[in-house]
């Protein structure tokens, strides 16, 4: 049965018990198949006035408590479903609900209280709790240990092929390339295979290749950040650069916490010659991470550009200060220097320093930057 034939036959279950509950609306029995046929049809919302109305005749039993977290849960109120998986756990201890209890507080961004409830015997009784961990070591910045629980389950029958896309990602942003190349092709039809590859592509300044493997990330999942990330950055590489800044506006906004997404949208919009656009996601970066000198530097070269010299000048002093080695300050400075108060002469030559590669046919140095950029976005 395919997935439409079979998404078919669950609407017209749902369809069917609603009419029967019409002839018989307070039969509790088939409110609870009702619930169930809604939820699995997806209709999230007809579940839960199902199990209101459930709850009007009688004390909900855990079966339907469950699944109303799970109603919750795939509404995305994950505030509401930790708290009915909390109740739950207050009187079962189970490994499914002690992952989606996980899941749900994860989701809510509390990464360090969600491994409290992962542990091993919640990872071997529900093998999809290994991507979860994963997930919430890698926002905490444990790549080590993300790779180590990686490779215990990267060969797993039911979750290896996602274990492996996330595996990639890991070694991807610990700069391992060939070991994420590696695990990338063992998921091939996973967003964080594709994904992976996209990047590694984007890396070797592949951008066809690139381009496609993002294209399929997104067909699978269009709410992936880090692939929208990708596709951003392979047009900004294209030089497409009023395809690349809505895409980066979308994928910083996907990755919520991910500075350098920002800055990646901040300097399509600079390169499309749009100054206070890039400077408003420029600053939205800093928000994200004071500590980020790429975000410091460049709303230097925007001051830069708009004649602001002593404020371009400190920011790059402070940008530097941070990171000897940042592109964007160093670039400032540059234009400081270059354009010595002629600011028509100034702009002109920001143009022509932003399209310079970096080595023959190499990159120019704002796409190094947004490069750069792309560790670290983690869904």
């Amino acid at each position: 049965m395919n997935a439409a034939f079979d998404f078919a036959a669950l609407t017209a279950r749902h369809q069917r018990l609603q009419q029967y509950l019409q002839a018989d609306p307070d039969n509790t029995g088939l409110l609870a198949d009702a619930a169930s046929a809604a939820f699995e049809a997806r209709h999230f919302d007809d579940c839960d006035a199902l199990i209101a109305r459930y709850a009007q005749h009688a004390p909900l039993p855990p079966t339907l408590r469950n699944l109303a977290g799970l109603s919750a849960m795939s509404a995305s109120r994950f505030d509401q479903a930790e708290s009915l998986f909390a109740g739950l756990l207050a009187e079962f201890d189970d490994a499914h609900l002690r992952y989606n209890h996980a899941y749900s507080v994860a989701m809510q961004q509390r990464y360090a209280q969600a491994l409290d409830g992962l542990d091993e015997a919640v990872l071997e009784q529900a093998p999809e709790a290994v991507s979860l961990k994963m997930l919430c070591l890698h926002h905490l910045g444990q790549l080590d240990e993300v790779v180590a629980l990686g490779e215990r389950y990267a060969a797993h029958p039911q979750v290896g092929a996602q274990v492996s896309g996330l595996l990639a990602t890991a070694l991807f942003d610990a700069d391992d390339f060939e070991r994420a190349q590696h695990y990338a092709a063992l998921a091939p039809d996973s967003v964080g295979g594709l994904t992976v590859q996209g990047l590694l592509a984007l890396h070797e300044d592949d951008v066809a290749t690139a381009r496609q493997r993002f294209a399929l990330a997104l067909e699978a999942d269009p709410g992936s950040g880090r692939a929208q990330l990708g596709e951003g950055l392979a047009c900004l590489a294209d030089h497409d650069f009023a395809a690349a800044a809505p895409r980066l506006d979308r994928a910083a906004t996907l990755l919520r916490s991910h500075a350098g997404s920002w800055l990646s949208a901040g300097w399509a919009y600079l390169m499309a010659g749009q100054p206070e656009q890039a400077r408003e996601r420029f600053e939205r970066s800093l928000q994200t991470d004071r500590g980020f000198a790429e975000a410091t530097g460049a709303l230097a070269v925007v001051d830069a550009m708009q004649g602001h010299d002593e404020s371009a000048g400190h920011r790059a002093e402070v940008a530097l200060r941070l990171d000897p080695n940042c592109l964007s300050a160093t670039y400032a400075r540059s234009l400081l220097l270059a354009r010595s108060g002629r600011e028509q002469e100034g702009a002109a030559l920001y143009q022509e320093l932003l399209q310079h590669p970096l080595g023959q046919d190499g990159p120019s140095i704002a796409q190094l930057i947004a490069r750069r950029a792309s560790h670290g976005a983690i869904d």
